[in-house]
């Protein structure tokens, strides 16, 4: 095999070893490129979960203390700390939209829509979210495949 490979580079012409080099230089180049890629698309991936992940916590900072409890009723807050909380669950459902219509068109994996998913279904379960949600529904649209999962989640009204 070695002799084999030692006799076709002897025939090689100078032409053919420029031929090949340059085609060597070329898969070495595209392999680059590809690798780039995914890195970037790693790193915009990193990115955008860090951003929505501090979007997030901004958002629950500022719920009210007892918002997980199945009593919390928002309409017994005073006006102030009522209408905060209902701008905070605006952009907490906003937020929820968002990531939904990121994931149906693609730009979300499933592994990570998984995990925010998951934490919706547990935030629609709660009392404080459900009657968010029937506010909210009031005056705002989220089109119907939202809404409907939203619904199928535990915000149903």
């Amino acid at each position: 095999m070695y002799t084999a490979i030692i006799e076709w580079w002897d025939g090689l012409s100078s032409g053919d070893v420029g031929n090949l080099i340059a085609t060597a230089a070329a898969l070495v180049a595209i392999g680059g490129l590809i690798y780039q890629s995914f890195s970037t698309r790693k790193q915009i991936k990193l990115q955008n979960f860090i951003e929505y992940t501090k979007r997030y916590q901004e958002i629950v900072l500022n719920f009210p203390e007892g918002i997980n409890r199945s009593d919390f009723v928002i309409d017994e807050l005073e006006q102030k700390e009522r209408e905060k909380t209902m701008r905070y669950m605006r952009a907490y459902i906003d937020l929820c939209f968002e990531e939904h219509t990121l994931h149906k068109m693609g730009f979300i994996d499933d592994d990570l829509w998984s995990i925010w998913e998951g934490g919706m279904k547990t935030a629609f379960s709660k009392t404080a979210f459900k009657q968010a949600w029937n506010a909210i529904r009031e005056d705002t649209e989220y089109g119907a495949v939202f809404e409907k999962f939203a619904d199928r989640h535990g915000l149903l009204r």
